[in-house]
């Protein structure tokens, strides 16, 4: 966790100390999450970011936890895309903070994570491509649902004003699963090439 703190602290330089609004997160156990959370909230002397863990539908065990109170095991096969983020119990250490430090839990389907790989990729909007594998998407495909929904966008405070931070936590980690999902290779992406 120590190390993703440090992740944390890079991004912050790199926006010249301006303290993000919004945080989206990677759930997984919750390691990633709790240590960009706990990192926003030592150190923004009370405006922290509001922060959002972001997991698949099929391996939420951080958001029946949330709702819960109490950290709750997800059974069965969590046949999720994001295979990173595929995990049933969440780390007791990391939900001590995620508790109280978090602001949201939401899942997202594997659908979402596949669109968002392919629009980071294609960059419609003239932003630089990026490769992003599954895992790694969690938090933008978080962050397009909550924008998508006006009782969202009012419930997380998200306008026009907000400054949202975004890990991406992996590249083409399976070349051949993101070649598929993507429809060309992390080379071709980085190149620009016509699809």
């Amino acid at each position: 966790m120590q190390g993703y703190g440090l992740m944390a602290e890079e991004a912050l330089e790199q926006m010249g100390g301006t303290m993000p609004t919004h945080v989206f997160l990677q759930g997984g156990v919750g390691g990633m999450a709790a240590a960009v959370c706990s990192y926003f909230w030592e150190r923004a002397d009370g405006r922290r970011p509001i922060t959002v863990v972001v997991e698949p539908t099929r391996a939420d065990c951080l958001l029946r936890s949330a709702r819960a109170g109490a950290p709750v095991a997800v059974h069965g096969e969590l046949d999720t895309i994001m295979a990173g983020l595929a995990c049933g119990e969440v780390s007791l250490l990391a939900w001590e903070i995620l508790r109280d430090g978090a602001d949201a839990f939401v899942a997202v389907p594997d659908q979402a994570a596949i669109d968002c790989m392919r629009l980071l990729a294609t960059a419609p909007f003239s932003d630089p491509r990026v490769v992003a594998g599954e895992s790694a998407v969690a938090g933008l495909a978080g962050l397009i649902g909550a924008a998508g929904s006006a009782a969202h966008r009012e419930a997380l405070q998200l306008d026009a004003t907000s400054r949202v931070l975004l890990f991406g936590t992996e590249g083409d980690t399976d070349p051949v699963l993101y070649c598929q999902l993507v429809g060309a290779s992390a080379d071709e992406v980085r190149s620009g090439a016509p699809r």
